[in-house]
């Protein structure tokens, strides 16, 4: 989910964006149509196709948006003078929120649904792995992260814990799709102890 307020759009290619966001999370990639989009975006199909190709062109556009306004909030992270423990609260903080905004479905036809976008989703998704394992691996040489694990057994773990995604049975033990991805969140970096400043420490 991207935030619309900071890109520099013509209005009507906003109200296209914004009407497909909440039409994709509440039903769907698969079942929104572009004429849904169209009428009640309140906007001409010929108006839609002047700024997108098809259906999956806006859904690569809105994917594209959010990968840099995410990376370019984790570069404000990285950057910030605080020790990398807060740091990476506030990345686990980041994912907390966005994932507040996308549903299991959503999730779901994201990664999988779309054949076409496949390969696109893989390379924006193994980019934004590779900075956050550099991220890691800066911490490590500066004493902040245990230095006998191997990134790349994290990397291993982030693409196997992936396919969780397609377990219903099991995310439905969640009440959100939120508290789902915090529990893996939570669970590659804290293990089964208790938190640092939780009520349980």
């Amino acid at each position: 989910m991207i935030d619309l307020s900071k890109l520099a759009l013509p209005g009507k290619k906003k109200d296209i964006l914004s009407t497909a966001q909440e039409l994709f999370q509440t039903f769907g990639i698969k079942r929104v149509s572009v004429e849904e989009i169209c009428q009640t975006a309140a906007v001409s199909k010929m108006t839609f196709y002047k700024y997108f190709k098809n259906k999956n062109n806006l859904v690569r556009f809105l994917w594209e948006k959010a990968i840099e306004q995410g990376l370019e909030r984790f570069d404000e992270i990285k950057a910030m003078d605080i020790p990398f423990e807060n740091k990476l609260q506030l990345v686990l903080k980041m994912k907390e929120e966005l994932s507040a905004k996308i549903s299991h479905q959503f999730a779901l036809e994201y990664f999988y649904a779309i054949p076409e976008l496949k390969n696109f989703f893989e390379d924006q998704s193994r980019d934004s792995i590779n900075r956050f394992l550099d991220f890691i691996r800066e911490a490590q040489k500066k004493g902040e992260v245990r230095p006998d694990i191997h990134p790349e057994f994290l990397l291993a773990m982030i693409n196997n814990i992936k396919l969780l995604v397609k377990d219903d049975k099991l995310v439905n033990n969640y009440s959100t799709y939120k508290d789902f991805v915090m529990e893996i969140n939570n669970f590659i970096f804290y293990g089964i102890l208790p938190k640092p400043g939780s009520e349980e420490s």
